[in-house]
């Protein structure tokens, strides 16, 4: 005979609330639901928690080691605190209160008796549970009616940190006085040509720490991964993001309008290039075969040379050969750019100087273009509202729609900081401090000048061909100045 002076097993399940209001320490719901086991005769063979997770989530971690407890057989009851600890969602409730049923368990309340054997009971325990999923929906909407009323006043949704701010309830977030500088000195070594990694050993040989919020840094330290998310965040610039939508908000920027937008069209740019960035060589990522394929740099030969070598140059259907010394390549680039200077200061005493090839006028085009996608986006939401097109003509139209708006506005960035300093004037700053710059700014601002490269490698010296972004794409056999 089985032995019925075994106690029933119970498992407390505890979970401490987000909400500050509601918020009940978990030794005190533990102290509860001991005496609630020791009233009833239960022994208690578990205790879990999940201290400050939100009840809409059903994905918590104690809550499926309970249900394991009592759908393996080593637990007969889930004690709580209060029926809301155990779910906010009706959902969740109705499927775990059948799941434990199914396994011969039950699930009880230390403060909240009530017998769910009987219909009364069960009808009692939905009352509760249909009060704590309000309750929840009455939260969200207040904290949802407070963040947008933030979002209108320029505010971020939350007070979490920020690099390079302070922040104050009543004020909001001001400019750091220590860490406000440095992030402005930030975005403005990347436009001056700095690699994310450059920056990064630059940041950490100073005294200032990344903030919470913006990906793990277990040691303390800036990575590339922290400080793109800091830049690109756009905080600095007096932007803040709000379900995806960057938004101008009312703290005050540490750095400029034009300044933001060249540091977004750099980073479009850069972005594909991130490999580059750490080259050695001058033209890493800017060289082109004439046959159409990249060139590799390195120490090629039996000395070791520095060298442009063709990715195809082991295809002897392409060409022979494949090689360019880097002194010859680089030469050719550093002679282009002391012409083009040379042109600007015979140009600098004429009344109208020479204008790039990027006008007010090609913004307004591409500005124009923006409005006739949203206009398009706009009617095509209409069509599927009235269910004039399908779901699945609907989201592809979209999609094609919104990549394309990206592009435009890209274009209009870089197009907006064309205007603000025409690429081809950067040639004499650039010429003038040429041998104290680092050979990565130096990349980086050529990527700003040039097209590039294109080299037909030959013996006993290769073609060459440089030209302008301002001018036609380079070809040999042409005149590239």
């Amino acid at each position: 005979m089985p032995d019925t002076a075994t106690p029933p097993r119970a498992v407390l399940y505890l979970r401490q609330s987000t909400y500050r209001e509601e918020s009940i320490s978990l030794e005190l719901q533990e102290t509860a639901g001991r005496d609630y086991a020791r009233q009833q005769g239960y022994k208690v063979v578990a205790v879990e928690s999940d201290p400050g997770i939100s009840g809409r989530t059903w994905k918590r971690p104690a809550v499926q080691r309970v249900m394991s407890l009592v759908e393996d057989g080593q637990a007969e009851v889930i004690i709580l605190w209060k029926w809301s600890r155990w779910s906010r969602s009706r959902l969740d409730w109705a499927v775990a209160a059948d799941r434990v049923e199914q396994a011969g368990g039950r699930i009880e309340s230390a403060t909240e008796p009530i017998d769910v054997s009987t219909s009364t009971g069960r009808l009692a325990r939905g009352m509760l549970t249909e009060f704590a999923a309000f309750e929840s929906e009455r939260i969200g909407d207040v904290w949802r009616e407070a963040h947008e009323r933030r979002v209108r006043a320029g505010r971020p949704a939350n007070g979490k940190p920020r690099f390079g701010y302070n922040y104050d309830p009543d004020d909001g977030f001001t400019p750091d006085p220590v860490t406000g500088p440095v992030l402005a000195e930030m975005y403005r070594r990347y436009l001056a040509g700095e690699s994310f990694y450059s920056l990064v050993r630059w940041a950490n040989d100073g005294p200032t720490q990344p903030v919470s919020g913006y990906g793990p840094s277990s040691d303390g330290l800036w990575s590339d991964r922290t400080l793109r998310r800091v830049l690109d965040s756009g905080f600095g610039a007096g932007y803040f993001t709000h379900r995806g939508e960057l938004i101008k908000g009312a703290h005050e920027p540490v750095i400029t309008e034009d300044e933001w937008a060249e540091y977004q069209a750099r980073r479009a740019t850069r972005r594909v290039r991130r490999r580059s960035e750490r080259s050695q060589y001058l033209l890493s990522g800017l060289i082109r075969c004439a046959c159409g394929s990249t060139m590799n740099a390195g120490l090629f030969g039996h000395a070791k040379t520095p060298k442009y070598r063709c990715k195809a140059a082991g295809d002897k259907r392409a060409h022979t050969g494949g090689y360019v010394t880097a002194t010859v390549v680089e030469g050719a680039v550093l002679t282009w750019l002391q012409q083009v200077a040379e042109d600007i200061t015979a140009e600098a005493g004429k009344v109208e100087p020479p204008k790039p090839k990027r006008t007010g006028g090609e913004v307004a085009k591409l500005r124009r273009r923006l409005v006739k996608l949203q206009s398009r986006l706009d009617a095509l939401t209409v069509r599927y509202l009235d269910e004039e097109v399908t779901r699945g003509t609907y989201e592809r139209i979209r999609q094609q729609t919104e990549d394309e708006m990206g592009r435009v506005e890209a274009a209009v960035r870089a197009a907006t900081v064309e205007e603000v300093r025409p690429a081809r004037s950067l040639v004499p700053d650039l010429l003038r401090d040429w041998d104290q710059l680092s050979v990565e700014v130096r990349r980086d601002m050529l990527t700003r000048l040039i097209h590039p490269v294109v080299v037909r490698p030959a013996r006993p010296r290769s073609e060459v061909a440089v030209a302008g972004l301002w001018q036609d794409p380079p070809t040999l056999g042409e005149s590239s100045n």
